[in-house]
């Protein structure tokens, strides 16, 4: 896999990207920060200009030239984020010795993540942190939390909707990863930083590895009976057994850890009690109906994330530059949320959200082939409207390791097996739909997201708290998810007229078709 384009010089990128460069001034290491998300938008451009290309990054009964093996493990992973947190499992509680190698630094993400104290304890039941190690990670717990969208030029308007026990868990990710990191490192397995993915060689009795250094350009190499790739949304492994259709939907995410927002209740201060889901502050323009969401992180830091981002088909018009977002970031920021004479950036959170949509009785995104399986973002299978892959990898992280110990204790590596191994919930297929209703189409009204999800909202709101929750936890039950679309229609009934404008005649049956196989797998468990 060739490496990422240089990243222009601080000067280029000051003149086309004024406001990001100057906010970004009071970090350290401002330039590596540019660096990482020019790598990473260099990726998806080179994705979205011609996305049926693909890299020659998986070859079967073939061995690399002019390379030996250096090391053998039992399972390899490329990935230091979610792929350290299933690779510290298999290490510490099923005794497997491990590789976990990324890019750049394993355990350090350029995202921060909120969750709910339900989904926290499922990493002890994975036996992967105790709850007092756990402890050490949470910087902040919220009283409750909410979703408001725009309502100024709705005829539908709704107050925010607060649930508790969604989102209301802020985690310093780094942390929780060091802990991950330091287990890890006690066993016979090993971490390598600074190691680029270049290709796999699949055989039949194991599958090769070959790897570059990243400062040096040394190529090197490692066998495995198990190869896990967790490289994220551009996975080139996953856009080549998909044959460059590894995701039909993506939210280009851009945002900060700041100090320095105006503190109290009102809607532009910032509430280090309250959570914020999901907000708009304005209509839809330029293809895109942007969000925003906010969490605070340690009071006694004065740290608090905001995130602006967007949903998206991977093939609509909509600009999707990183950089380009975090312009618009820096401009529409005073719009949310208010700051005072002291506020500066502490870090900036960044990414490429996938997800899929089925268009078929079958997951038919391929999610592993002999010896190679896709983990987290690279396999997409999380629900949008959660916007990350964390939640959906910690709810699924004891079942996905277990399958995975299953596999390598039966010795069975094969691709209908593997293809077990993955995070999808017969639910998901019917939230990612509904997600549509998030993006305008080229002939919307500039507020036609807002009021369709505000009817959303208001159907919600006249269900249980339990329904909310579990609707943003990718949870929702059949039968709940009926009464809201039923609620839905009733305050909107141009709503389904919106879905056959997004989802066209044979989305909107695959649609259908999706929630009633999720309801059939539910009532048979």
């Amino acid at each position: 896999m060739p490496s990422p384009l240089e990243a222009p010089n601080l000067t280029e990128l000051r003149r086309r990207f004024p406001r990001t460069v100057e906010s970004f001034a009071p970090l350290p290491d401002r330039e590596a920060h540019l660096a990482r998300i020019w790598e990473i938008e260099q990726r998806w451009q080179a994705f979205r200009e011609n996305p049926q290309k693909t890299e020659e990054v998986v070859l079967f009964d073939s061995d690399p030239k002019d390379l030996s093996v250096e090391a053998e493990f039992e399972i390899v992973y490329a990935g230091g984020t979610l792929g350290l947190l299933h690779a510290a499992v298999m290490a510490t509680k099923y005794k497997r010795k491990v590789l976990v190698f990324d890019t750049h630094t394993v355990g350090k993400t350029h995202r921060d993540w909120n969750i709910s104290d339900e989904e926290l304890q499922e990493f002890v039941h994975a036996d992967l942190f105790t709850k007092e190690e756990i402890e050490t990670a949470v910087v902040n717990r919220y009283k409750t939390g909410f979703v408001k969208f725009f309502d100024a030029n709705s005829k539908i308007k709704t107050p925010p909707l607060f649930m508790n026990n969604v989102l209301d868990v802020a985690i310093e990710a780094d942390k929780l990863l060091e802990i991950a990191a330091r287990k890890l490192k006690k066993t016979n397995s090993e971490i390598i930083n600074n190691l680029r993915f270049v290709r796999t060689f699949v055989q039949k009795e194991i599958v090769l590895i070959e790897c570059e250094d990243v400062k040096s350009g040394k190529p090197r190499l490692f066998s495995s009976k198990l190869f896990v790739d967790v490289t994220g949304t551009n996975s080139p492994v996953s856009r080549r057994i998909n044959s460059g259709k590894s995701i039909t939907h993506v939210c280009p995410t851009v945002g900060t850890v700041a100090k320095g927002f105006m503190h109290g209740n009102s809607e532009k201060a910032v509430d280090f009690s309250v959570g914020e889901i999901l907000v708009s502050t304005e209509d839809a323009s330029e293809n895109r109906q942007l969000m925003w969401e906010g969490f605070a992180g340690s009071p006694t830091r004065d740290e608090y994330t905001t995130y602006l981002f967007f949903y998206d088909s991977v093939e609509s018009k909509a600009d999707k530059s990183l950089f380009q977002l975090f312009e618009d970031y820096f401009e529409k920021l005073p719009d949310y949320k208010e700051k005072n004479g002291s506020w500066r950036v502490v870090k900036p959170v960044f990414g490429y959200i996938p997800s899929i949509h089925r268009r078929g009785w079958n997951n038919v995104k391929k999610t592993a082939i002999d010896r190679v399986l896709l983990v987290g973002d690279a396999a997409g299978l999380s629900s949008p409207l959660t916007f990350c892959g964390f939640g959906s990898h910690v709810r699924n992280l004891r079942r996905l390791t277990d399958l995975t110990e299953n596999a390598l204790r039966e010795n069975l590596f094969d691709e209908n097996t593997l293809s077990q191994i993955n995070a999808y919930e017969p639910r998901v297929a019917q939230m990612s739909s509904l997600a549509e209703f998030m993006r305008p189409t080229p002939t919307s009204k500039a507020s036609v997201v807002n009021e369709t999800m505000n009817a959303v909202m208001m159907a919600l709101s006249r269900l249980d708290e339990k329904s909310r929750r579990e609707m943003f936890q990718d949870r929702i039950s059949f039968d709940s998810f009926k009464k809201v679309l039923a609620k839905t229609a009733q305050i909107h009934p141009k709503v389904f007229k919106r879905m056959f404008e997004h989802l066209g005649a044979k989305g909107a049956f695959w649609w259908i078709s999706n929630i009633a196989e999720a309801a059939i797998k539910e009532k048979r468990k």
